[in-house]
């Protein structure tokens, strides 16, 4: 899905690349305490995205912890629940016509699609729209730095599980439909953003990333159970859970949550944190 950006996994990527040095957005969030160095993540990208910034490759060396949404490397025997309204049920017939069309353009099926939850459908479109694209997971910024955590054995602390991952998306209102209404709504716009969105990343354009953000929103709804509500819960669990009380933390969550009010960055600096941007951005030439 857009708006966390695709959250799978596949292969280790070398940090050290011939790409020009990327710059990226760090929080540096902190108390007396506890230091959270926090990368805002694209979960699908490209080899041009690395090496990561020197000042997060360089705390890493000291760092206590990773912090993800979701260990993605550890299997998982959670399905999803398969329940209606199903998509040929929830669609009228103009967004039917409108979806077979973005599927032959995908090269995926349009039948398989129609017995999925709208939900679902707009997470497969998400996804194969960033095969399009050839942004690939293998190449996800916190795939890449869960298999270094792991390699290096640093303990990997995650923020919620795939279970409740899945138990998000399945109870979006009316199945997700508003969100996949969106999806085919605006998806010449989708399709622009996610082709912009790696360029304003490596350059740290924050203008810009707001920008995007602001473009995707869903519904009040939907954008509360995909972003905010979630941005709340991680807060709650990083100022109280017991294993957060003291250390430096490397935290890499969707980009997306890291922006505006709302985001976590000022969502710590309400819970009494010093917050700094330590990172100098760019802006992306990007349309």
């Amino acid at each position: 899905m857009f708006k966390s950006l695709l959250s799978k996994a596949l292969l280790l990527l070398p940090f050290i690349s011939q790409s020009a040095l990327a710059t990226p957005i760090v929080w540096k969030i902190y108390d007396q305490q506890r230091e959270f160095y926090i990368l805002g993540s694209i979960h699908a990208g490209k080899e041009t995205m690395f090496p990561l910034p020197a000042i997060f490759l360089e705390q890493w060396q000291h760092a206590d912890a990773l912090v993800v949404e979701a260990n993605i490397l550890q299997q998982s025997h959670v399905t999803p629940t398969i329940k209606p309204p199903f998509t040929h049920q929830a669609l009228s017939a103009t967004a039917l016509k409108q979806l077979q069309k973005i599927t032959k353009t995908l090269n995926i099926s349009f039948e398989q699609l129609l017995q999925q939850p709208p939900w679902l459908t707009a997470v497969t479109l998400q996804l194969a729209l960033a095969d399009k694209l050839e942004l690939k997971s293998d190449y996800g910024i916190d795939y890449v730095l869960l298999q270094r955590a792991q390699q290096q054995q640093l303990p990997i602390l995650e923020l919620e599980s795939v279970s409740q991952q899945f138990n998000m998306l399945e109870t979006l209102p009316e199945n997700g439909t508003p969100m996949l209404l969106e999806t085919i709504n605006e998806w010449n716009k989708t399709q622009s953003s996610l082709r912009c969105l790696v360029k304003v990343w490596q350059h740290g354009d924050g203008n810009k990333l707001e920008q995007l953000f602001q473009e995707s929103q869903f519904d009040p709804t939907t954008d509360d159970a995909l972003i905010f509500n979630r941005n709340q819960r991680w807060v709650e669990t990083l100022v109280k859970d017991p294993a957060y009380q003291s250390g430096k933390f490397m935290v890499v969550v969707g980009a997306f949550h890291l922006i505006g009010e709302q985001g976590l960055p000022n969502l710590m600096k309400q819970q009494g944190f010093a917050v700094e941007k330590v990172t100098f951005g760019t802006t992306a030439d990007c349309d």
